[in-house]
């Protein structure tokens, strides 16, 4: 009797034994749960191929799986989506303003980390790479990269005069100018851009493009998630040119135009490194003023002076 229940008891041990072993292992990792109400986070992270550990996104985002559900965006937060979703993490991008009071109190209240990232300027997006990086995927070399992709080049050897950047073109032609990202990475590439002065995002009117007849024009403009990307030879259309069709400018009669429409091009996240990489490229290939010269090579045609 007394071998008997010997062998049951062992016959138990082993059996729990088996079920322990086939509990999940539950790493800090697999306990990580992001809401991110920032777009450039959300790309970082991306590109980190961290992006299966956010369970919120913000309102506007169009890098991460539509089936995240959306949790607010700069105007204000869904705070009963918020804590149903429990996070652990939340990313925000308060820039020059503070965290909400409210967000504060609700992450004490309910125990998660508030990260708070900035993009204004090529560094801070680099800041906020390394930040995020330390957090959530310490062995991975993207801050290295983007660091690498925003270092300082030497002054461009071909004389392109100065280089544009727009958005939109009707009805005003929306400029990227000084402060923003996309100026910032001209100058980094050693170009010079066509506007010195101003504020990141300036509205012009037809005479004022023409006043300043750049000599490149680099077209921002994302397209939609799976569409497919424009060909490397992409020449404006009236229609892509709007108010400024049919004007004299130096830029399009010599065909120095280019199109960026990586789908995050205007999201100042790590997925810029694509984006300087294309530019670098195509303005490169462009030929010095006097010049007409195509990204593809096969329609290289000299023009008259610039």
């Amino acid at each position: 009797m007394l071998v008997l229940a010997m062998l049951v008891l062992a016959m138990l041990v082993l059996a729990l034994a088996g079920c322990s072993k086939e509990q999940p292992d539950n790493t800090s990792t697999d306990q990580v749960r992001i809401v991110t109400i920032s777009p450039a986070a959300a790309d970082i992270l991306i590109g980190l191929e961290q992006q299966h550990l956010i369970v919120g996104r913000h309102n506007y985002d169009s890098a991460l799986d539509p089936s995240v559900p959306p949790v607010g965006d700069q105007a204000g937060i869904d705070y009963e989506k918020l804590l149903a979703l429990n996070p652990t993490h939340v990313i925000v991008q308060t820039e020059s303003q503070p965290i909400s009071p409210r967000l504060r109190e609700f992450s004490e209240s309910n125990d998660y980390t508030i990260l708070n990232i900035s993009t204004l300027a090529l560094d801070d997006t680099l800041s906020s790479a390394r930040l995020l990086q330390a957090e959530f995927a310490p062995d991975a070399d993207l801050a290295d990269r983007f660091a690498s992709a925003i270092r300082q080049r030497e002054p461009a050897a071909n004389d392109l005069g100065g280089v544009l950047v727009v958005m939109f073109t009707s009805p005003t032609v929306a400029v990227l100018g000084p402060g923003s990202a996309h100026q910032e990475i001209i100058e980094r590439l050693g170009y010079t851009p066509a506007i010195t002065d101003g504020k990141p995002y300036m509205p012009l009117g037809a005479e004022d493009v023409l006043a300043i007849d750049p000599g490149v024009i680099v077209f921002v403009r994302p397209r939609q998630p799976g569409a497919t990307p424009a060909e490397p030879n992409w020449t404006p259309t009236d229609d892509d040119l709007g108010i400024m069709a049919g004007l004299d400018l130096r830029a399009v009669r010599l065909g120095r135009t280019i199109l960026i429409d990586d789908p995050q091009t205007l999201t100042s996240g790590t997925s810029l490194i694509g984006v300087i990489d294309t530019l670098e490229r195509r303005l490169g290939a462009l030929a010095p003023l006097g010049s007409q010269h195509y990204d593809d090579d096969e329609r290289n045609t000299e023009a008259g002076p610039g």
